[in-house]
């Protein structure tokens, strides 16, 4: 199992984005001289708390401050973006990264973010798999005769063309039941979300499968990411001592952005008593030992062949994220790789 970071960056730290940045290529720069497999950074639009907007510009800096590393978007809310666009973006990643681009996707779900770009909610689902469609094809055709719902292309030639072949892999961000079987459709692996509890997981992960054996596809030693909230410190309570505030930072957002579900897979109602308390366990985070233990579980019980960790979280300052990740990357990653 390989480990990897995502980053959800927010400009309101220090009042200093470039800070942020700053200390975020420190993190990826010590995660690559420890052996990390990629480092994704996420997406969202009009967060009052400066979240940072643009993960393909970040990543196109990122590439210019490591040499091994995999780099990618975890994840481009693709239903806001015209695919012409990322293809011709994303193909220029690839070469300046020279070839270590992944392209990670999700459907997106806040009402804010659609509106601010007018676009419909309702239609998230039959954007991002027509997205995808055109983005593989503007990759790899010569010249592009695409006729969709919503994006058409008349001889177009996207050039020029990424580094790897037939294209950087398409990682598809996905919870509900029949997204994750047009992820076996669509995608080149499903990345699962550390919000879905591990019985709903497992539920999706036989959905997935059945899916990839219907349409041919290999249903085992198949790529599979998932995400999930990781911290590691000398003792299980120092590093919940110094990740608490900081996550709980996080899931209130996810909270009142009404993406959080309990064990049975329902939403969790912002006003649910100590509704926080209910994804604890699905965390990564403790000493070095616990982490083992509980990244194991992880790759037992789900296959999973890419832990892809959060480790920064708004207000732990960088000495400490960056103890985090030398303590997963000396001690950790050799054990459960």
């Amino acid at each position: 199992m390989k480990s990897s970071l995502v980053y959800s960056m927010h400009g309101f730290e220090y009042n200093d984005p470039h800070r942020t940045f700053r200390e975020t290529v420190e993190q990826i720069q010590l995660a690559e001289a420890l052996g990390f497999d990629a480092a994704l950074i996420t997406e969202h639009h009009v967060v009052e708390t400066g979240y940072f907007p643009a993960p393909l510009i970040t990543c196109a800096a990122l590439a210019t401050e490591t040499s091994r590393i995999r780099l990618g978007t975890g994840v481009l809310l693709l239903p806001l973006h015209d695919p012409l666009h990322v293809a011709e973006h994303t193909a220029m990643l690839d070469i300046v990264s020279n070839g270590r681009f992944i392209l990670g996707l999700g459907y997106g779900y806040r009402q804010e973010e659609f509106d601010a770009f007018g676009i419909s909610l309702d239609e998230r689902a039959s954007r991002l798999n027509e997205g995808i469609r055109a983005i593989r094809a503007l990759w790899t055709e010569e010249v592009t005769n695409f006729d969709g719902k919503h994006f058409k292309y008349n001889n177009v030639t996207q050039r020029p063309l990424p580094l790897q072949k037939p294209h950087p892999p398409i990682w598809l961000a996905s919870k509900a039941e029949g997204a994750v079987r047009q992820a076996a459709r669509n995608s080149d692996a499903w990345f699962a979300d550390p919000i879905t509890p591990f019985s709903v997981l497992k539920l999706r992960l036989a959905a997935y499968k059945e899916t990839l054996a219907e349409l041919g596809k290999p249903t085992s030693g198949f790529d599979f990411p998932i995400f999930r909230e990781a911290y590691v410190a000398d003792t299980d309570e120092q590093a919940w001592e110094e990740a608490r505030e900081g996550v709980l930072f996080i899931y209130k957002e996810y909270l009142e952005w009404g993406h959080l579900l309990d064990e049975d897979g329902r939403p969790v109602k912002p006003d649910t008593p100590n509704a926080l308390d209910l994804v604890r366990q699905r965390f990564l985070i403790g000493s070095p030992e616990t982490c083992i233990r509980q990244a194991l579980k992880v790759k037992e019980e789900l296959g999973c062949t890419n832990v892809v960790m959060r480790m920064k979280y708004p207000g732990i300052s960088q000495d400490k994220v960056m103890k985090s990740i030398r303590l997963w990357g000396e001690q950790v990653l050799p054990a459960i790789a």
